[in-house]
């Protein structure tokens, strides 16, 4: 699954279950997202740590984690500063542009 899924997943307030090996969606996951796994060795050993935390309750905020560190306006306003920073000498935003949002 794209790391789409995992963004969802936290959104919703659940926590993920991730392979390390991905690429991509690594950065999403930490103590307070979820558990990771490297491969079928350590598998069950994640699933259980995953299981037993979420039934014990208060070791996971997923989506308090990623309302606080991503979204439109915490993600918009570092877009911009990437563009400013790598593409000054090319492009000039309007006055006052606080954050860029990527369209369809």
């Amino acid at each position: 699954a794209s790391p789409r899924v995992a963004t969802q997943a936290l959104a919703l307030d659940t926590p993920v279950l991730m392979n390390r090996n991905i690429i991509g969606g690594w950065k999403y996951l930490n103590e307070k997202t979820g558990e990771s796994f490297n491969d079928l060795s350590d598998f069950r050993d994640a699933l259980v740590r995953l299981l037993r935390n979420i039934k014990v309750g208060g070791v996971y905020e997923p989506r308090k984690y990623v309302t606080a560190h991503y979204g439109d306006q915490k993600s918009g306003a570092r877009l911009k500063k990437w563009v400013e920073d790598n593409f000054a000498g090319h492009i000039r935003l309007p006055p006052g542009t606080t954050h860029l949002f990527p369209t369809n």
